[in-house]
Protein backbone atom coordinates (compact mmCIF):
# COMPACT_ATOMS: atom_id res chain seq x y z
CA UNK A 1 0.00 0.00 0.00
CA UNK A 2 1.24 3.31 -1.06
CA UNK A 3 2.26 6.38 1.64
CA UNK A 4 -1.09 7.65 -0.25
CA UNK A 5 -3.50 5.20 0.59
CA UNK A 6 -2.48 5.08 3.85
CA UNK A 7 -3.03 8.47 4.42
CA UNK A 8 -6.40 8.36 3.07
CA UNK A 9 -6.87 4.93 5.24
CA UNK A 10 -6.17 7.13 8.45
CA UNK A 11 -8.44 10.07 7.05
CA UNK A 12 -11.60 7.60 6.48
CA UNK A 13 -10.68 5.92 9.98
CA UNK A 14 -10.76 9.19 11.68
CA UNK A 15 -14.11 10.20 9.84
CA UNK A 16 -15.46 6.88 11.39
CA UNK A 17 -14.55 7.47 14.56
CA UNK A 18 -15.62 11.16 15.05
CA UNK A 19 -18.97 9.54 12.98
CA UNK A 20 -19.13 7.38 16.14
CA UNK A 21 -18.30 10.52 18.45
CA UNK A 22 -21.20 12.67 17.18
CA UNK A 23 -23.16 9.98 17.67
CA UNK A 24 -22.87 9.76 20.85
CA UNK A 25 -22.73 13.17 21.81
CA UNK A 26 -26.21 13.56 19.90
CA UNK A 27 -27.67 10.62 21.72
CA UNK A 28 -26.26 12.56 25.21
CA UNK A 29 -27.98 15.67 24.37
CA UNK A 30 -31.34 14.18 22.74
CA UNK A 31 -31.59 12.70 26.34
CA UNK A 32 -31.38 15.48 27.90
CA UNK A 33 -33.62 17.63 25.81
CA UNK A 34 -37.27 17.64 24.58
CA UNK A 35 -38.85 15.07 21.82
CA UNK A 36 -38.50 17.67 18.81
CA UNK A 37 -34.88 18.05 19.91
CA UNK A 38 -34.31 14.58 19.44
CA UNK A 39 -35.61 14.07 16.70
CA UNK A 40 -33.98 17.10 14.72
CA UNK A 41 -30.55 16.16 16.34
CA UNK A 42 -30.96 12.37 14.78
CA UNK A 43 -32.59 13.95 11.29
CA UNK A 44 -29.19 16.06 11.38
CA UNK A 45 -27.19 13.43 11.95
CA UNK A 46 -28.46 10.75 9.95
CA UNK A 47 -28.87 13.35 7.20
CA UNK A 48 -25.04 14.57 6.89
CA UNK A 49 -23.14 13.17 8.83
CA UNK A 50 -23.20 9.55 8.19
CA UNK A 51 -23.93 9.63 4.65
CA UNK A 52 -20.45 12.07 3.77
CA UNK A 53 -18.40 9.33 5.90
CA UNK A 54 -19.84 6.42 3.89
CA UNK A 55 -19.02 7.93 0.51
CA UNK A 56 -15.30 8.96 1.60
CA UNK A 57 -14.70 6.10 3.08
CA UNK A 58 -15.71 4.49 -0.28
CA UNK A 59 -13.99 6.85 -2.05
CA UNK A 60 -10.73 6.28 0.03
CA UNK A 61 -11.06 2.30 -0.66
CA UNK A 62 -11.01 2.66 -4.33
CA UNK A 63 -7.81 4.98 -4.40
CA UNK A 64 -6.12 2.77 -2.74
CA UNK A 65 -6.56 -0.36 -5.45
CA UNK A 66 -4.81 0.04 -8.96
CA UNK A 67 -4.02 -2.15 -11.36
CA UNK A 68 -0.59 -4.33 -11.60
CA UNK A 69 1.75 -4.06 -14.02
CA UNK A 70 1.48 -5.98 -17.32
CA UNK A 71 4.51 -8.21 -17.13
CA UNK A 72 6.32 -9.34 -20.36
CA UNK A 73 9.11 -12.31 -20.31
CA UNK A 74 11.71 -11.71 -23.29
CA UNK A 75 14.35 -14.54 -24.03
CA UNK A 76 17.89 -13.66 -23.15
CA UNK A 77 18.85 -15.91 -26.56
CA UNK A 78 17.42 -13.23 -29.49
CA UNK A 79 17.49 -16.16 -31.59
CA UNK A 80 14.89 -18.30 -32.18
CA UNK A 81 10.78 -18.46 -33.70
CA UNK A 82 8.39 -16.10 -34.15
CA UNK A 83 4.38 -17.60 -33.97
CA UNK A 84 1.53 -15.36 -33.97
CA UNK A 85 3.35 -12.81 -31.92
CA UNK A 86 4.69 -15.26 -29.30
CA UNK A 87 8.74 -15.78 -29.34
CA UNK A 88 10.19 -19.01 -28.98
CA UNK A 89 13.63 -19.82 -28.16
CA UNK A 90 14.88 -23.08 -28.27
CA UNK A 91 18.12 -25.82 -26.42
CA UNK A 92 18.52 -29.19 -26.68
CA UNK A 93 20.75 -31.43 -24.77
CA UNK A 94 21.57 -35.04 -25.41
CA UNK A 95 19.41 -35.35 -28.87
CA UNK A 96 16.08 -33.87 -26.66
CA UNK A 97 15.43 -30.49 -27.69
CA UNK A 98 12.79 -28.00 -25.81
CA UNK A 99 11.11 -24.91 -27.75
CA UNK A 100 9.62 -22.59 -25.16
CA UNK A 101 7.73 -19.84 -25.74
CA UNK A 102 6.09 -16.77 -22.83
CA UNK A 103 2.64 -16.50 -23.38
CA UNK A 104 1.05 -14.62 -20.52
CA UNK A 105 1.30 -14.00 -16.20
CA UNK A 106 -2.44 -14.69 -15.12
CA UNK A 107 -3.19 -15.60 -11.74
CA UNK A 108 0.19 -15.20 -10.83
CA UNK A 109 1.10 -17.49 -12.73
CA UNK A 110 3.33 -18.15 -15.71
CA UNK A 111 2.03 -19.63 -18.47
CA UNK A 112 4.53 -21.10 -21.05
CA UNK A 113 3.63 -23.07 -24.22
CA UNK A 114 5.73 -25.90 -24.90
CA UNK A 115 7.05 -28.50 -27.81
CA UNK A 116 9.33 -31.20 -26.95
CA UNK A 117 10.94 -33.11 -29.87
CA UNK A 118 13.34 -36.67 -29.09
CA UNK A 119 15.92 -36.91 -31.54
CA UNK A 120 17.94 -39.36 -28.83
CA UNK A 121 17.67 -42.91 -29.76
CA UNK A 122 15.88 -44.08 -26.65
CA UNK A 123 12.93 -42.92 -25.00
CA UNK A 124 12.73 -40.30 -22.39
CA UNK A 125 10.60 -39.69 -19.57
CA UNK A 126 8.89 -35.87 -19.52
CA UNK A 127 7.32 -34.80 -16.21
CA UNK A 128 6.45 -30.95 -16.08
CA UNK A 129 6.85 -32.00 -12.04
CA UNK A 130 10.58 -32.24 -12.49
CA UNK A 131 10.26 -28.50 -14.14
CA UNK A 132 12.10 -26.13 -12.19
CA UNK A 133 11.85 -21.93 -12.17
CA UNK A 134 14.37 -19.74 -9.94
CA UNK A 135 14.23 -15.67 -9.91
CA UNK A 136 17.00 -13.43 -9.77
CA UNK A 137 17.47 -9.69 -9.20
CA UNK A 138 19.40 -7.42 -11.56
CA UNK A 139 22.19 -8.55 -10.77
CA UNK A 140 21.82 -11.84 -11.26
CA UNK A 141 21.15 -12.99 -7.65
CA UNK A 142 18.66 -15.34 -6.70
CA UNK A 143 16.06 -13.89 -4.80
CA UNK A 144 14.63 -17.12 -4.95
CA UNK A 145 15.65 -21.80 -4.28
CA UNK A 146 14.28 -23.20 -7.20
CA UNK A 147 10.77 -24.03 -7.56
CA UNK A 148 8.64 -26.81 -9.00
CA UNK A 149 6.27 -26.01 -12.16
CA UNK A 150 2.34 -26.67 -11.74
CA UNK A 151 1.44 -30.91 -11.73
CA UNK A 152 -1.48 -31.45 -13.98
CA UNK A 153 -1.89 -35.25 -12.25
CA UNK A 154 -2.01 -33.70 -8.55
CA UNK A 155 -4.47 -30.60 -9.97
CA UNK A 156 -6.28 -32.96 -11.71
CA UNK A 157 -6.16 -35.43 -8.98
CA UNK A 158 -7.70 -32.45 -6.42
CA UNK A 159 -10.08 -31.59 -8.92
CA UNK A 160 -11.75 -35.04 -8.85
CA UNK A 161 -11.40 -35.28 -5.61
CA UNK A 162 -13.32 -32.10 -5.11
CA UNK A 163 -16.02 -33.51 -7.68
CA UNK A 164 -16.61 -36.53 -5.30
CA UNK A 165 -17.68 -34.12 -2.28
CA UNK A 166 -19.82 -32.09 -4.76
CA UNK A 167 -21.88 -35.15 -5.48
CA UNK A 168 -22.06 -36.52 -2.29
CA UNK A 169 -23.70 -33.22 -0.97
CA UNK A 170 -25.60 -33.38 -4.39
CA UNK A 171 -27.06 -36.70 -3.46
CA UNK A 172 -27.67 -35.64 0.09
CA UNK A 173 -29.24 -32.45 -0.95
CA UNK A 174 -31.71 -34.63 -3.56
CA UNK A 175 -33.27 -36.52 -0.47
CA UNK A 176 -33.98 -33.07 1.13
CA UNK A 177 -35.58 -31.80 -1.75
CA UNK A 178 -37.56 -34.75 -2.02
CA UNK A 179 -38.36 -34.84 1.45
CA UNK A 180 -39.16 -30.85 1.79
CA UNK A 181 -41.68 -31.25 -1.15
CA UNK A 182 -43.42 -33.96 0.68
CA UNK A 183 -42.22 -37.37 -0.79
CA UNK A 184 -41.67 -40.34 0.75
CA UNK A 185 -37.56 -40.85 0.23
CA UNK A 186 -38.16 -44.76 0.72
CA UNK A 187 -41.25 -45.13 -1.28
CA UNK A 188 -41.23 -42.21 -3.92
CA UNK A 189 -44.84 -41.27 -2.74
CA UNK A 190 -46.10 -38.06 -2.25
CA UNK A 191 -47.52 -38.30 1.84
CA UNK A 192 -50.18 -36.32 2.63
CA UNK A 193 -49.98 -32.95 3.98
CA UNK A 194 -51.10 -31.53 7.46
CA UNK A 195 -51.17 -28.56 9.75
CA UNK A 196 -47.93 -29.57 11.39
CA UNK A 197 -45.97 -26.36 11.70
CA UNK A 198 -42.90 -28.21 11.43
CA UNK A 199 -43.53 -29.83 8.45
CA UNK A 200 -44.70 -26.54 6.83
CA UNK A 201 -40.96 -25.57 7.54
CA UNK A 202 -39.73 -28.61 5.95
CA UNK A 203 -41.78 -27.88 2.76
CA UNK A 204 -40.48 -23.86 2.30
CA UNK A 205 -37.85 -23.13 4.31
CA UNK A 206 -35.60 -26.40 3.62
CA UNK A 207 -37.10 -26.83 0.10
CA UNK A 208 -35.94 -23.68 -1.04
CA UNK A 209 -32.58 -24.20 0.71
CA UNK A 210 -32.23 -27.36 -0.93
CA UNK A 211 -32.48 -26.29 -4.39
CA UNK A 212 -30.67 -23.23 -3.86
CA UNK A 213 -27.33 -25.82 -3.08
CA UNK A 214 -28.21 -28.09 -6.01
CA UNK A 215 -28.38 -25.22 -8.67
CA UNK A 216 -24.81 -23.97 -6.47
CA UNK A 217 -23.44 -27.96 -6.70
CA UNK A 218 -24.21 -27.94 -10.58
CA UNK A 219 -22.43 -24.17 -11.18
CA UNK A 220 -19.26 -25.81 -9.28
CA UNK A 221 -19.34 -28.86 -10.62
CA UNK A 222 -19.50 -27.75 -14.49
CA UNK A 223 -16.72 -25.10 -13.35
CA UNK A 224 -14.48 -28.06 -11.54
CA UNK A 225 -14.81 -29.83 -15.26
CA UNK A 226 -13.76 -27.16 -16.97
CA UNK A 227 -11.11 -27.18 -15.33
CA UNK A 228 -10.38 -30.38 -15.15
CA UNK A 229 -10.81 -30.53 -19.01
CA UNK A 230 -8.21 -27.74 -19.33
CA UNK A 231 -5.72 -29.51 -17.37
CA UNK A 232 -5.94 -33.40 -19.13
CA UNK A 233 -6.71 -31.58 -22.73
CA UNK A 234 -3.76 -28.55 -22.99
CA UNK A 235 -0.78 -28.74 -20.68
CA UNK A 236 2.47 -31.47 -21.14
CA UNK A 237 1.30 -34.16 -18.92
CA UNK A 238 3.63 -37.11 -17.59
CA UNK A 239 4.42 -38.87 -20.73
CA UNK A 240 7.10 -41.37 -22.08
CA UNK A 241 8.48 -40.15 -25.10
CA UNK A 242 9.02 -42.50 -28.00
CA UNK A 243 12.23 -41.83 -30.02
CA UNK A 244 11.32 -39.10 -33.14
CA UNK A 245 8.40 -38.25 -31.23
CA UNK A 246 7.14 -34.89 -30.03
CA UNK A 247 4.23 -33.03 -28.07
CA UNK A 248 2.93 -30.06 -27.42
CA UNK A 249 1.37 -28.18 -24.39
CA UNK A 250 1.51 -25.53 -21.58
CA UNK A 251 3.23 -26.16 -18.50
CA UNK A 252 2.43 -23.36 -15.17
CA UNK A 253 5.05 -21.82 -13.41
CA UNK A 254 4.57 -19.86 -9.82
CA UNK A 255 5.06 -16.32 -11.04
CA UNK A 256 7.70 -13.65 -9.19
CA UNK A 257 6.39 -10.27 -9.79
CA UNK A 258 9.53 -9.14 -8.31
CA UNK A 259 12.56 -10.62 -10.12
CA UNK A 260 14.10 -9.16 -12.74
CA UNK A 261 14.82 -12.04 -14.50
CA UNK A 262 14.00 -15.81 -14.53
CA UNK A 263 15.59 -18.98 -15.00
CA UNK A 264 13.90 -22.28 -16.31
CA UNK A 265 15.60 -25.70 -15.72
CA UNK A 266 14.43 -28.38 -18.19
CA UNK A 267 15.41 -32.30 -17.09
CA UNK A 268 17.38 -34.12 -19.58
CA UNK A 269 18.42 -37.07 -17.57
CA UNK A 270 19.98 -36.53 -14.82
CA UNK A 271 20.69 -33.02 -16.36
CA UNK A 272 18.91 -29.40 -16.84
CA UNK A 273 18.36 -27.36 -20.38
CA UNK A 274 18.40 -23.40 -18.68
CA UNK A 275 16.14 -21.29 -20.22
CA UNK A 276 16.99 -17.39 -18.98
CA UNK A 277 13.84 -14.49 -19.64
CA UNK A 278 14.27 -11.13 -18.53
CA UNK A 279 10.95 -9.78 -17.18
CA UNK A 280 10.25 -6.45 -18.21
CA UNK A 281 6.93 -4.62 -16.50
CA UNK A 282 4.62 -2.23 -18.20
CA UNK A 283 3.16 0.22 -15.59
CA UNK A 284 -0.65 0.42 -16.16
CA UNK A 285 -1.89 4.25 -15.89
Amino acid sequence: MTFQCHLLFKISCSLIFISILLKSVFSGTAFVSTCQNRKQLFAMKTKFTLPFVFILSLFTLQSCFSPQNIVKLEPEKENGKWRYGQHFVADSLNGVIYETGFERLHNERYWFDFNIINRSNMPVMIDPADFYIQAFDGNMQPLTEKVHAFDPEKEILEAEMELSKIEASEANHIGLSLLAAGVDVATGIAVATDDNPHNNHMRTHLYHHSMATRAHNTFESENLNEVMEAWKSSTIRKTTLETNYSMQGKVFFPAFREAAFITLYLPVDNNYVELRFKQIQFPVD
